[in-house]
């Protein structure tokens, strides 16, 4: 905080006495109405009231309470680059009210640059910090706080903040006592209500260009409309394309919610499985070890009951008859044998369930919206894993992958959605059991990925709207017709094709061109 305080000053300034010192109960009355007023602005603001109104009435109160003789409430502009500057809401100035016509910048709001703020406001600018001068003098200073508006004697400036962002100033000049820090304490709530009307302006402010821009897009709109009305055919046809692409852009949106939250869910899953995974890994590793042991002991004591003539003691040889016996009932070779083969399958099991708890964390893995080198034989082989349930019951998959093949820059997570999409295409094409092929392939400066089936087929009617959005020959409810042209979407978007092929009763193959990244 900066005061300038050199002696005290005089018992009249500008002719008016000074103020006493506030007692308890007048302080009281100063906050119960200070607090009253600004929870009116509050309500008035959410009742549409206009903020220059509303700090007009803040301000001309904050005067009076202070006895001061000028003020303004300022909101602080901020532009990458460049000095902070400010824009005035509301200015008082009572000797105006003595004139016809009191001086005026321009309507307020009025924008001021940082080179015509005097030195005081510059300091708060910079620093954030309340500043406090009580000049001791009689005469104002020649210097007004604003260009050609009032002088200042005294002056009390205080930064509404949120968080560490300036976002406006108050400022009142030339009261009848000089200022005090316990005015900082005092006005905090004012200053926060200020903070938060200028908040709620600027979003106010935000909303109404937006809404500005949306009207001038749809006056646009309305009048490429207007111009396009002679040309019928032609105008049905694009305001068709238009309402069916923000309905697929809005599909896929939501679609891609969907995808997002799935993934977060078998991430999730994927996490706790891992866990007891680990402790059924680790113990079947180590039970291992211990039928080894069990397996060399039994085959030690087997050693030790050959051994073992035919002098034995009675109660010796009852007992290894008995052994024998029991032996030979539950066929202890055939148990030795089985228990490895067992714990081989549970180790091959638990294995395949880490598999795939890796392919499922790596096909629902987060789309970081950055491009990648991508390895397709792994994208599909990942792919596979995931949706391998609803192809095992129904088809024989072939993959016929080229190696080694050259990365493609993409986004791995989308290329999974694409080949998702025509893998369970495949299978759903199928009328029973089937083959379903996939390959990949390098040719030029391309990356070809195969998917064929040897289900029923398309017409050539329907295989010209394959990749039409909504456009689906299954059942109402068994699909939305998007899945092609998502992915055709996607595709595209990585700079590639999507080529299809079908003949009626022979299947279809789907073929997608990547091109390849290139300096690698």
């Amino acid at each position: 905080m900066n005061k300038a305080a050199s002696g005290r000053r005089s018992e009249t300034a500008q002719g008016r006495p000074r103020a006493s010192t506030l007692t308890a109960q007048q302080a009281l009355e100063m906050s119960h109405r200070l607090l009253q007023a600004l929870s009116s602005a509050h309500l008035d603001f959410a009742r549409g009231e206009k903020l220059q109104r509303l700090f007009d009435r803040l301000l001309g109160l904050l005067l009076e309470l202070t006895q001061s003789e000028s003020g303004f409430i300022a909101e602080v502009l901020h532009a990458p680059g460049e000095p902070a500057s400010l824009r005035l809401h509301a200015l008082v100035h009572h000797p105006w009210t003595q004139v016809a016509h009191p001086p005026q910048e321009g309507p307020l709001p009025f924008d001021l640059g940082r080179e015509a703020l005097s030195e005081p406001l510059s300091t708060l600018l910079a620093s954030g910090e309340p500043l406090l001068l009580n000049e001791q003098q009689s005469e104002p200073s020649a210097e007004g706080l604003l260009p050609h508006l009032f002088p200042v004697r005294t002056m009390l400036a205080l930064p509404c903040k949120s968080g560490d962002e300036l976002v406006g100033v108050v400022v009142i000049a030339n009261a009848d006592d000089d200022y005090t820090p316990e005015h900082l304490e005092r006005f905090q709530p004012f200053l926060d209500t200020c903070c938060s009307l200028l908040l709620g302006w600027r979003g106010e402010q935000r909303r109404y260009r937006d809404e500005a821009l949306l009207r001038r897009q749809e006056e646009e709109l309305q009048n490429n409309r207007d111009q396009l009305e002679a040309l019928v055919n032609q105008r049905t046809e694009s305001l068709l394309h238009t309402t069916v692409a923000l309905e697929e852009r809005q599909a896929q949106l939501l679609h891609a919610e969907r995808m997002a939250l799935l993934g977060q869910l078998v991430a999730g899953i994927a996490h706790e499985i891992n866990n007891p995974l680990g402790y059924i890994t680790s113990n079947l590793a180590t039970l291992t070890q211990y039928l080894a042991v069990f397996t060399e002991l039994i085959a030690r004591y087997r050693e030790l009951a050959e051994a073992a003539g035919p002098g034995l003691a009675p109660p010796q040889a009852e007992l290894l008859s008995r052994i024998r016996a029991y032996q030979e009932q539950e066929d202890l070779d055939y148990l030795l044998g089985d228990v490895n083969d067992l714990l081989q399958d549970s180790r091959e099991g638990a294995n395949r369930v880490a598999d795939i708890v890796r392919s499922l964390k790596a096909f629902v893995r987060e789309d970081s919206g950055q491009q990648e080198l991508v390895d397709v034989n792994r994208e599909l082989a990942t792919t596979l894993k995931v949706v391998w349930n609803q192809l095992k019951y129904r088809s024989e998959v072939r993959c016929d992958y080229h190696q080694p093949i050259p990365p493609i820059l993409g986004r791995p997570a989308q290329l999974n959605q694409v080949f998702t999409h025509l893998l369970l295409n495949a299978v759903q094409a199928l009328p029973e059991q089937g083959i379903i092929e996939v390959s990949t392939r390098h040719e030029g400066d391309e990356v070809l990925v195969r998917i064929s089936d040897t289900g029923h087929g398309m017409a050539p009617e329907v295989l010209a709207k394959a990749f039409t959005p909504f456009f689906t020959t299954k059942a109402p409810g068994k699909g939305a017709g998007l899945g092609l042209s998502i992915s055709a979407d996607i595709v595209s978007r990585h700079l590639g094709r999507i080529e299809a092929q079908s003949q009626p009763g022979r299947g279809s193959t789907f073929t997608v061109r990547l091109p390849v990244a290139r300096d690698t």
